[in-house]
């Protein structure tokens, strides 16, 4: 037994949302309210919406909808979002044309984002609406684990970098040293640099007479002072006790550095407290002639250059010759 059963079109946009009404020329008649956001304004016949799946333009796709076979899938390409292709089933509605009723398929991540379509879009049998789910699900887990990974790329930064941090000064440690030195004897770098090892000349009374407070005081006034004789390429460490490292980039002459040596001992000397008179004393290495097993040799080298500029009476600069040269050149700081 069968009945015809006759739907009104409130009815035909809950469970359809998606149809497209025709007249047998292909003018369009009436359109459900998702397939409205997809016809262009102005829209009077289907070649204004559709073109035929693989983007050829012959200007008959009613015809194609006309010949397509009853339950079989028939599938048009968007006039305006040739991405996007359509896949649906043609019937005889029973009160003259054709009704074509659609699903978005594969492109259907593609119709949210350009129609800014929701669930309320899609009849509540549609399976587009688990996918969206899925997708809703799936872009909130990539989100969360972007999150996840940026904050654990922040915490590994910092960890890295509080474990090449001085807590006092501020400015880099031993291990931060060796890091800048390894990047620095880098032979892809192709640039040198002068290593710089500095010393406080009277130090230990400044904890003997004012205090460990006051002596930590002037360890990150000196660190500061290092900081405003350096350039941003440079690197200044806090090697232990009252001892600082510098990586000084580029090409330098013993009389530069000479002069940059006596410019940090005034700025040293000046922030000296009470009348401690503290000072410095620098030894010098190059970096021409070490490679990037020489870390500890150059650091060595400057260290002996230091203590050269210690038994000439403190308060100067002491360039080491180039690895093979026999001297060390203690140089008073001008004043």
């Amino acid at each position: 037994m069968s009945r015809a059963l006759t739907l009104g079109q409130a009815a035909l946009d809950r469970l359809m949302p998606m149809h497209l009404c025709l007249a047998e020329d292909g003018a369009i008649r009436f359109a459900g309210p998702t397939m409205q956001k997809l016809v262009p304004p102005g829209a009077q016949v289907v070649e204004d919406v559709f073109v035929e799946a693989r983007g050829v333009e012959t200007g008959c796709v009613i015809t194609q909808i006309r010949a397509s076979e009853p339950g079989k899938r028939l599938s048009l390409r968007l006039r305006h979002h040739r991405q996007m292709v359509l896949r649906g089933h043609v019937v005889a509605p029973g009160f003259g044309g054709l009704l074509l009723n659609f699903g978005f398929g594969v492109s259907l991540s593609d119709a949210v984002a350009a129609f800014g379509l929701t669930e309320n879009d899609f009849a509540p049998s549609e399976l587009a609406l688990e996918l969206m789910f899925l997708q809703e699900a799936n872009r909130a887990i990539q989100g969360e684990l972007a999150r996840f990974n940026r904050h654990l790329m922040l915490a590994r930064q910092d960890a890295e970098r509080e474990a090449h941090t001085d807590p006092l000064t501020g400015v880099l440690n031993r291990r931060g040293l060796l890091a800048a030195m390894r990047g620095a004897l880098d032979p892809r770098g192709g640039q040198g640099f002068a290593l710089v090892h500095l010393d406080l000349d009277n130090f230990k009374p400044v904890n003997d007479s004012l205090g460990h407070a006051a002596g930590d005081r002037l360890l990150r006034d000196v660190a500061q002072v290092l900081g405003r004789m350096t350039r941003s390429r440079d690197h200044v460490a806090r090697i232990g006790g009252d001892e600082f490292v510098l990586i000084l980039g580029g090409a330098w002459t013993c009389q530069a550095l000479t002069h940059i040596g006596a410019r940090i001992i005034r700025g040293i000397e000046q922030v000296s407290p009470g009348d401690c008179r503290v000072s410095a004393s620098l030894g010098v290495v190059l970096s021409a002639g070490y490679g990037p097993d020489d870390i500890d040799r150059m650091l060595n080298d400057a260290d002996v250059a230091l203590y050269r500029s210690k038994r000439a009476g403190k308060g100067r600069v002491s360039v080491a010759p180039l690895p093979a040269a026999p001297d060390l050149r203690p140089f008073p700081a001008p004043r």
